[in-house]
């Protein structure tokens, strides 16, 4: 199993990006959807997502939503990875930022 967190914060608009288009862009990327829920972090609301395995690049997802990255944790590594075009300015993966349900 698998958990992704995506921020809401969009830094291009200035808005949050929907809920509903958060989980519409994911589902584009993962299957196996185990639960989803919306949780405040430090800096803002996030979308977590438990889900089974990724069919397409989170890279893409964190583009589609202007995220400069996603974060994944992997319970079977029990590792986690940032992913997007600014994931080197937020690396390393910090696991105690990192929400779950």
């Amino acid at each position: 199993m698998k958990t992704i967190n995506i921020g809401l914060a969009n830094p291009f608009t200035g808005q949050l990006n929907t809920v509903e288009h958060t989980i519409a862009e994911a589902i584009k990327c993962v299957r196996g959807i185990q639960d989803i829920a919306v949780k405040r972090s430090v800096t803002e609301q996030t979308v977590i997502i438990r889900f089974e395995q990724a069919v397409d690049s989170f890279n893409k997802l964190a583009t589609a939503l202007d995220q400069d990255c996603v974060a994944v944790y992997d319970d079977e590594l029990g590792a986690g990875e940032l992913y997007g075009d600014k994931a080197q300015d937020w690396a390393p993966f910090n696991p105690k930022y990192f929400l779950t349900i």
